[in-house]
């Protein structure tokens, strides 16, 4: 590479050097989703066989988009190494990135809109909705995004329509963090909030959901701090394709989130301790029955 201008070397660091450090990421975490995803087979077989549907689905949006970014990687970093005429095209990677991880995202937020449902007794049908709408708009403005990298070839085309990315990229934040919020809020109040309201002096969380409301929030919190730091990254042109570190483990953040929340649900063995547990404090009808057997949330 000695033949090369001070200039162009600073555009391979900024474009080369960002695809292969989030590749690297996107590697990582394709091995965690995949570590938690046999650990949710291995302890949940029973499970109704539309979770294992939506499981195996998101592992394989995930296990696409990881390929999708290797290739994307070996063409940058190995086949065109050296060579600035290559980093100046949209690889096909960004867009079928793109279009994987906002529809995992997609599925994810309505499992939990669905499993808020459930949790009201199926009776509050207004939060399911707002996050169904928010996850949508979220998934809107991705799916936008990705139409315009489809349709341009050269990046500084795409920087012709940078203005209106901004827009819909707060916008698609907007309603990821508001549908996070939403489920974050909501499984707190049903899960803990509801039952110390309608027993103030006696009440005591069983374990179980407060493990369910730690993984959330923690989940949530994790997928809230790749969001921000992609968005963030993603206005300042300084650094240039960094932005999409975050980006290339949208999905696994997604997927690893479903499949921790599932997998914080007792076992059979030990939801008979779950069951007495609430016997005490079933608040309006809600038991542990139909919680864990029943509808499997």
């Amino acid at each position: 590479m000695s033949g090369l201008s001070a200039a162009e070397q600073a555009q391979i660091n900024l474009s080369l050097g960002a695809v292969v450090v989030g590749n690297y990421l996107s590697e990582l975490t394709m091995g965690i989703v995949l570590a938690v995803a046999w650990t949710y087979f291995s302890k949940f077989p029973a499970d109704p066989w539309w979770f294992k549907t939506i499981v195996i689905l998101c592992v394989t949006l995930c296990i696409g988009d990881t390929v999708a970014y290797g290739i994307w990687n070996y063409d940058w970093a190995v086949a065109n190494y050296g060579n600035p005429a290559a980093l100046e095209y949209i690889h096909w990677a960004m867009p079928v990135g793109g279009c994987f991880f906002s529809l995992c995202g997609l599925i994810v937020q309505i499992f939990y809109a669905w499993r808020l449902w459930v949790m009201s007794m199926k009776r509050n049908w207004i939060l399911p909705i707002a996050v169904g709408c928010l996850s949508i708009l979220g998934w809107s403005a991705i799916f936008w995004e990705v139409h315009v990298l489809a349709t341009h070839h050269l990046i500084t085309d795409f920087s012709l329509v940078l203005p209106r990315t901004y827009i819909f990229t707060y916008i698609w934040l907007g309603g990821c963090v508001g549908a996070d919020v939403l489920i974050t809020g909501s499984m707190i109040y049903y899960l803990d909030l509801r039952f110390r309201i309608e027993h103030p002096n006696d009440y005591h969380a069983p374990q179980r959901f407060r493990r369910i409301i730690v993984r959330t929030v923690e989940c949530n919190l994790l997928s809230l701090l790749a969001q921000a730091i992609a968005v963030g990254l993603y206005t300042q042109r300084s650094v240039g394709f960094y932005y999409v570190i975050t980006d290339l483990t949208f999905a696994k953040v997604y997927t690893f989130s479903l499949l921790v929340s599932l997998n914080s649900r007792p076992t059979d063995n030990d939801r008979e301790t779950s069951r007495k547990s609430l016997s005490e404090y079933r608040g309006g009808d809600i038991d542990l029955n139909t919680l864990n057997d029943g509808t499997h949330v």
